[in-house]
Order: structure tokens, then C-alpha cells, then sequence
């Protein structure tokens, strides 16, 4: 029986990216289209889901079957930030999630020009928590720094076929190669990351889509917020998730979140 993957890119048409008069929402379906076409040339069964719910689309891929559940993104965050970032239930490595996401990271990451590219557990999100199927959840890149986009722009069709090499290998599927295709070289790796960090110093009190992208690093590192999660409300879930997170890592825990806070939660 063939194996089944259903593909849910972004819909997020008012993630902007930081050039090119695009969005998340084009430039993931362009991706997951091409990822498509890759899986059903190596015999995958594959079913898309763009605009709609998250529920729909979940409820859409456990009636399919499938064999992975597979959320497309690209990141946003500080305009310096960057690589590859993937999310699954289970941080313990010897699960099928994340065994999953490192066969995708094994061959995405080298191609993608930001760093520094990672997995994470992240079982807070709906499409990584309530899937029938195994999820692997990508963030491509950082569509904020300019460069990346450019990239990411150019290169959606290498996105996709390499993200389907990777979903094959988790499969333990064969991936034919496209032979007609011409691979773009990828650009050169700089790290945005050495560049100065232009970030707000965040404490209890405050919001905004920076708080935002605060409480969703610490979710992601295992630090619940509370139960609105990530809510843009600096309150004091967030606050008490900071401080572990501070004491965790030796950072001061003052629960300001800082320069040297932000350089740990965003890796760099």
C-alpha cells in the first residue's frame, strides 16, 4: 500500500516578506506544490490543504490516512534570526517524530542558507498535537532578512523537492529524482546571526508580536506560558516561564527578557 502525506503550507497571507511584494501564504503553497509533485513522481499518495482551518485541515489529513502530517512555513522574527526550523511532539530522539524531522533536516538543512537549523519539540501546537499522523513541521527559513527571501523567492521548487527527498527517507520510500530539473546552486552561508541583534527588552506588563515570538521560543523549549500560550501578554505565566528558562541556562532570573536572553532562546 502506498504511503500517504498530506501537505498543509501557511495561509498566512499577511506575513509579508521582506522583499519581493510577497507572502508566507504564496510562496509555502509554491513550495508545497512542488514538494507534491515530487512525492507523487516517487509514489507517494499526497493530499494539499492550504485555506482553511487548522482543524479542517487536520480533520482532512486523519480521514486520508496519512502516513505524515506535514505543516510548510516560512519564519519571521527580528530580521536577523535565521535557519532551518522543525517541530515535533517528542523531543526524545528515538521517536518517530523526530526521527521524521531529522531525515528532512538531514537534507534541507545543508540547502538553506541561515543557521543555525535545529528540532524541537513543540507538542503545544495544534498541527503537531492532534494529527492522527506522525508530524514534521517546517519552518523553511527567516522571510524577514532580506537575503533569505530573495532566496526562498528564487528557489521554491528546490525547497519542495528536497523537503520530499527528505519525507521519503522517513518513509523509507524511494525518491526518484527529477530528471528534467536544474538545481540551483545554493547561495553562499553568512550568518545573519553575527550581526548586532535589534531586539526590544520585553518584561511583565507589555505586548506585541515580539512578545509573541518570546512565548512561542519558550514553549518551544518546554516553558509553558500558561494556558492562552502565545498570546502576545507579557503576564505572569510568561514571566514565571522566563525565569526557568533564565535559571535553566544561567542567564539571571530577573524575568526581563534581554539581549543575552533572546541570543539563547533564538540560538545564537
Amino acid at each position: 500500500m502506498a504511503k500517504r502525506v498530506y501537505l498543509s503550507p501557511s495561509d498566512q497571507r499577511r506575513n509579508t516578506y521582506a522583499v519581493g511584494d510577497t507572502t508566507e501564504a504564496i510562496q509555502c503553497g509554491r513550495i508545497a506544490e512542488a514538494c507534491k509533485a515530487a512525492l507523487e513522481r516517487s509514489g507517494v499518495e499526497v493530499m494539499l490543504g492550504q485555506y482553511d482551518t487548522m482543524q479542517n485541515r487536520v480533520a482532512a489529513s486523519n480521514r486520508f490516512g496519512a502516513d505524515l502530517h506535514v505543516p510548510i512555513h516560512t519564519n519571521a522574527c527580528n530580521g536577523k534570526a535565521s535557519g532551518t526550523h522543525l517541530f515535533c511532539y517528542s523531543g526524545d530522539r528515538n521517536s518517530a517524530g523526530y526521527k521524521a524531522c531529522q531525515a528532512v533536516l538531514d537534507v534541507l538543512g545543508p540547502v538553506t542558507p541561515g543557521a543555525p537549523d535545529v528540532i524541537r519539540a513543540y507538542p503545544a501546537l495544534y498541527e503537531v498535537k492532534h494529527p492522527a499522523a506522525t508530524t514534521v513541521y517546517i519552518e523553511t527559513d527567516f522571510h524577514d532578512v532580506p537575503r533569505i527571501a530573495q532566496w526562498i523567492i528564487d528557489n521554491t521548487t528546490l525547497i519542495g523537492e528536497t523537503i520530499a527527498k527528505g519525507l521519503c527517507a522517513a518513509l523509507g520510500v524511494t525518491f526518484v529524482e527529477n530528471a528534467n530539473a536544474s538545481v540551483p546552486v545554493p547561495v553562499p552561508l553568512q550568518k545573519d546571526t553575527m550581526l548586532p541583534m535589534q531586539v526590544r527588552m520585553l518584561r511583565r506588563g507589555m505586548e506585541g508580536a515580539d512578545v509573541k515570538t518570546l512565548q512561542a521560543a519558550l514553549i518551544a523549549y518546554g516553558f509553558s506560558c500558561g494556558s492562552a500560550g502565545a498570546d502576545g501578554d507579557f503576564g505572569s505565566g510568561t514571566e514565571a516561564a522566563l525565569k526557568k528558562f533564565q535559571t535553566k541556562y544561567g542567564l539571571g532570573a530577573d524575568g526581563i527578557a534581554g539581549k543575552g536572553t533572546w541570543g539563547k532562546l533564538l540560538g545564537v
